[in-house]
């Protein structure tokens, strides 16, 4: 079952960076205490208790029955530290939250999973343990509420698994997540073959996007041959327009035509008939008739 301690704390009223900083400097830790039926409550507690108190938690899940004394008088809170906030360098605590919880009320919290033993698939098989859930969603009140799950993993061969409804949780103690799920796991050794084919796909150096340039050089020669064959019903165009020399020679054909559409010889001869300006017509058509 979960842990239960007892801390003293105070009310305070101070708040900002400042009375902060202060309640440090006087070995007072500033927490909050809030919960479903009460409003937020800024308090304080002793910096030396609170290390010796959680000097001895072994589990996360840690009730504390918190004694608070407001305006002189004391009121009992029954509460889970909910978080522990610490110095990023200094093994120093900075802040708690507590959150208050009725003894009658169930709650919901996430309980560690622990394996005990080793299992047959390991210590025989040369088999890995594989941890696929560290923690279980459980339903129940306070008082019920599990410190760790432990399982017995001994009997795993390779291959073999535990569900979460393999698992045996008190009576009192409803596990919320699905019975289906695995939680722990024996996998089978991993080959020489396969270690240095995965160290190998490791080190191997990232690859360049030849796809992408391809396609870019492919584009690029479409385009260029598009053009290209535009070009080439243009050049046809030029090569059917007659260059200067054919059209000289094409008027010469026309002047050749227009040469042989001149009189022929029967013309001529009519023309050589007619008589030359000034001379008297021809002696025989004088002749009278006889």
């Amino acid at each position: 079952m979960a842990q239960t301690i007892q801390l003293k704390a105070k009310a305070r009223t101070e708040v900002g960076r400042d009375a902060v900083k202060r309640m440090r400097t006087n070995g007072v830790v500033p927490g909050v205490l809030y919960g479903a039926h009460t409003k937020p409550l800024s308090v304080t507690v002793a910096l030396q208790d609170l290390e010796k108190a959680l000097h001895h938690v072994t589990g996360e899940n840690v009730l504390v029955d918190l004694q608070v004394d407001r305006d002189g008088k004391t009121d009992n809170r029954l509460a889970l530290i909910q978080e522990v906030q610490h110095h990023p360098f200094e093994d120093t605590i900075l802040h708690i939250d507590f959150h208050e919880v009725r003894a009658t009320e169930k709650l919901r919290a996430n309980v560690a999973v622990r394996p005990i033993g080793e299992p047959a698939g390991v210590k025989t098989g040369g088999g890995v343990l594989e941890y696929v859930m560290r923690e279980l969603r459980v339903e129940c009140l306070p008082k019920d509420l599990p410190t760790i799950i432990e399982v017995n993993v001994e009997k795993l061969e390779i291959g073999q698994s535990i569900h979460v409804g393999d698992i045996a949780v008190p009576a009192a103690v409803t596990v919320l997540d699905d019975k289906g799920q695995t939680v722990f796991l024996v996998a089978a050794p991993i080959t020489e073959e396969e270690l240095a084919a995965m160290t190998e796909a490791a080190a191997a150096p990232a690859g360049e996007p030849e796809v992408i340039t391809a396609k870019a050089e492919e584009g690029e020669a479409a385009v260029a041959e598009g053009e290209a064959g535009k070009a080439k019903p243009e050049a046809g165009k030029a090569e059917a327009k007659p260059a200067a020399g054919a059209k000289a020679d094409a008027k010469a054909s026309v002047a050749a035509g227009a040469a042989g559409k001149a009189p022929a010889a029967g013309a001529a001869g009519k023309a050589e008939a007619k008589p030359a300006a000034g001379k008297p017509a021809a002696p025989g058509k004088a002749e009278p008739k006889k």
